[in-house]
C-alpha cells in the first residue's frame, strides 16, 4: 500500500521472506475509473517484470465462490465453490489462496509475481497480520512456504472498469457459482455470525408476534426498528418526552403507582388515562388533535407525524410538562 509515496511492507518475524507489498492510490475511492486511467501506466511499469495474477470472489444469495486468473496462461484456470454461506471476504481471500498455490508452482520459473485483486479490506487485513481474522493464515502460511527469492506483491483494482484480467476472473468466479461440489475448506466461524444472528432475531421475533395484547405491540411489532427521529429541532426535551410516549410509561399516566393511588381517569371523558388515550382515543380531543394530525393509531403516529407535531399537540393540551 503506499502511503505518502513510500511503499509499507508487511513484515513479521515469522514471515520474512518472501517481502510482501500491497500496493494501492487512496484516492482511488474517490473516482475509480478516472485514477486507474491516471494511474494504470505506472502500475504496469512498475510492475512490468511482474507474473500478474488476478483474484476475486463472487456471492449470489447462499452460494459463494472464488477464482484465480492467469492473463499469460489462460489454461491455469483456478476455481472453487465454498460451502454455502461463506461470506463475500471469506471468498476474496480464498481466491487469493488459490493464486498462491500455482504461484507455488510457477516459482520455478519466475521469481516475482503481482496478484491483482479488488477486495481492499482483504488486502487490509492480509497487511494487518491480524491473525484472529482466521481467513487471513492460509494465505500466510502459503507465503512462508515461498523460496527467499520471491517476491509476492499484492495490488489494489478498482472493480469493473473495463480491466480485462479483472472482467475475465470475476466471470471465472460467478461461473464457479454452479458448481455441483463444494471444495472441503470449513466456513470460518465469523461467517456464520449472520445466520445466528437472523436465527435468534427470528425466534425473538415469533416470542414477540405472541404478545399482541402487549401496549408496546403496537407501537414496535417488528424488532429491531429504530423510531428514534432525530434532528427535527425538538432539543433533548423533545426526544425524551417522546420515548416515553412510545414506551406508555409517562409522569401523567403512571405516577399513581408511585403514589400508591387509584389509576386516574381522563378529566374530558372519564376514561382510564393511558398514552394511547391521550394520543388516539380521547373523542373530546378530537379538534385540537385533528390541527396537528389525522393518524387513528400508535404505529403510524410514531412513524409518519413530526416529532414537534406530536409536542405542539401535548402543549396544546397543557400536559406537555407532565410528561
Amino acid at each position: 500500500m503506499y502511503k505518502n509515496g513510500s511503499p509499507i511492507t508487511v513484515s513479521d518475524s515469522r514471515f520474512r521472506r518472501p517481502p510482501v507489498s500491497i500496493s494501492t492510490d487512496k484516492e482511488s475511492t474517490l473516482n475509480p475509473p478516472f485514477i486507474w486511467t491516471a494511474s494504470r501506466s505506472r502500475i504496469k511499469e512498475k510492475f512490468s517484470n511482474h507474473y500478474a495474477v488476478f483474484t476475486d470472489g463472487s456471492k449470489l444469495e447462499e452460494k459463494v465462490a472464488a477464482a484465480a486468473y492467469f492473463p499469460e496462461h489462460p489454461d491455469r484456470l483456478k476455481a472453487a465453490r465454498l460451502r454455502d454461506g461463506a461470506s463475500v471476504f471469506s471468498a476474496e481471500l480464498e481466491g487469493i489462496a488459490l493464486a498462491l498455490t500455482e504461484i507455488r508452482k510457477l516459482s520455478k520459473y519466475h521469481k516475482n509475481f503481482v496478484i491483482y485483486s479488488d477486495s481492499l479490506s482483504a488486502l487490509q487485513a492480509i497487511q494487518s497480520k491480524n491473525f484472529k481474522v482466521i481467513d487471513i493464515r492460509r494465505p500466510y502460511n502459503l507465503i512462508r512456504k515461498f523460496p527467499p527469492y520471491v517476491h509476492i506483491s499484492f495490488v489494489w483494482i478498482p472493480a469493473h472498469v473495463g480491466i480485462r484480467g479483472n472482467e475475465n476472473v470475476d466471470k471465472l468466479a460467478k461461473a464457479a457459482l454452479n458448481r455441483a461440489s463444494c471444495s472441503g475448506k470449513l466456513i470460518c466461524y465469523s461467517d456464520l455470525k449472520p445466520k445466528i444472528n437472523s436465527y435468534i432475531n427470528s425466534v425473538w421475533q415469533k416470542n414477540w408476534n405472541a404478545e399482541g395484547a402487549n401496549k408496546l405491540h403496537e407501537v414496535l411489532p417488528n424488532l429491531g426498528e429504530d423510531l428514534h427521529r432525530r434532528g427535527d429541532g425538538g432539543g433533548r426535551k423533545q426526544e425524551t418526552a417522546m420515548c416515553r410516549l412510545r414506551v406508555g410509561h409517562t409522569w401523567l399516566t403512571q405516577s399513581y403507582l408511585l403514589k400508591n393511588e387509584e389509576q386516574p381517569f381522563c378529566y374530558a371523558c372519564d376514561s382510564l388515562y393511558t398514552v394511547r388515550h391521550i394520543l388516539i382515543e380521547c373523542p373530546d380531543f378530537q379538534d385540537t388533535r385533528r390541527k396537528y394530525f389525522s393518524v387513528t393509531d400508535l404505529y403510524r403516529l410514531f412513524r409518519e407525524v413530526n416529532p414537534s407535531r406530536i409536542a405542539g399537540y401535548l402543549k396544546d393540551l397543557g400536559v406537555y410538562g407532565k410528561i
